[in-house]
């Protein structure tokens, strides 16, 4: 922040400090835009508006939902960046936003350009196959793999998307050779995967899990920190011995760089009083979202060192996003 005594002198400061405790006293008086990285209807959508409602009786105005997709979330970055510091656009992303200057040149700093406001959770995703493929766990898959080089395919949703690295990981760790499919998005390569056409799959928990109990697809794995209701018998990554190789969907909350801090401690506190409500982790649930209330800074530093495991993590795959350079 510049100084004031520098730029204004002691006598002039004290005119212009009030009118600025006043706004920050006022906030909010209008509606609070919250800018997603995502479609309508996706996984930001639907976190977004579980945890609206709560938040309008705590800070008496709504929540504008604002769709933002396109170019791997650059499109939702910017028009954060570019907005003012004063509480009225958000974003709500996922963690692989900290990822983006490690796939492709980006017009802003990830992490220097944002400032963390809360957490609204990490979801699920479910590693799948066709039910033809003869195994049960990640072990098996890799041993059915080794035995027929060249043979199989995975599902790729996009380049550097939550779904990629892993089965990248696989074919690094265990020398199999399996390729890439490359889709846009997971629904259109989500037929594919349930009609046999493809062999591999890591898809989210909400879009695939009703095909899994219907048996129309094997879920082998849980990408994520507990094993997900109504299939108990799916064992995490983290208990097949490879947590390591896990890329979980955080949700974090953004406000632009030089949020005033008590702007930030008043949506933080709006969040957390939405995380702990019983319809709200009802409705969060339902898509398989565990609700994991942190603070700012929390917040920050869970996205900090994701910052710095993704980052080696593609630079070791050699991942570029599609159509980035």
């Amino acid at each position: 922040m510049l100084s004031r005594r520098l730029l204004l002198g002691g006598a002039l400061a004290a005119p212009f400090a009030a009118p600025f405790a006043a706004r920050a006293d006022a906030w909010p008086a209008k509606p609070i835009r919250v800018v997603l990285p995502g479609p309508a209807g996706g996984l930001i959508d639907v976190a977004a508006r579980a945890v609206s409602e709560v938040m309008l009786g705590e800070l008496g105005q709504p929540l504008i939902i604002d769709p933002r997709p396109g170019g791997n979330g650059v499109v939702a970055g910017q028009a954060v960046t570019g907005a003012a510091p004063d509480g009225y656009t958000l974003m709500l992303t996922v963690s692989a936003h900290v990822a983006l200057p490690f796939l492709m040149k980006v017009p802003f700093d990830v992490v220097a350009d944002f400032t963390p406001v809360a957490m609204l959770g990490v979801s699920s995703a479910l590693v799948c196959v066709p039910p033809s493929l003869p195994v049960a766990n990640l072990a098996e898959l890799v041993d059915y793999a080794r035995a027929r080089p060249g043979k199989l395919n995975y599902l790729n949703p996009g380049n550097g998307t939550g779904a990629h690295p892993i089965p990248e990981q696989l074919k690094i760790r265990y020398g199999i050779d399996i390729a890439s499919i490359s889709y846009r998005g997971l629904p259109p390569g989500m037929q594919d995967l349930l009609g046999g056409r493809i062999e591999l799959g890591v898809v989210s928990t909400s879009l695939i899990v009703d095909h899994v109990k219907s048996g129309a697809v094997k879920a082998i794995a849980v990408v994520g920190p507990s094993r997900v209701e109504g299939l108990p018998d799916i064992s995490t990554m983290e208990e097949q011995g490879l947590g390591d190789m896990e890329v979980r969907s955080a949700l974090p909350l953004y406000g632009p760089k030089g949020l005033p801090a008590p702007i930030v401690q008043r949506l933080t506190g709006a969040v957390g009083k939405a995380l702990y409500d019983d319809d709200v982790k009802r409705r969060l649930g339902k898509a398989y979202i565990d609700a994991t209330p942190m603070s700012p800074a929390e917040t920050g530093a869970a996205m900090a060192r994701e910052h710095e495991r993704l980052g080696k993590l593609i630079t070791q795959l050699g991942i570029k996003a599609d159509g980035g350079s």
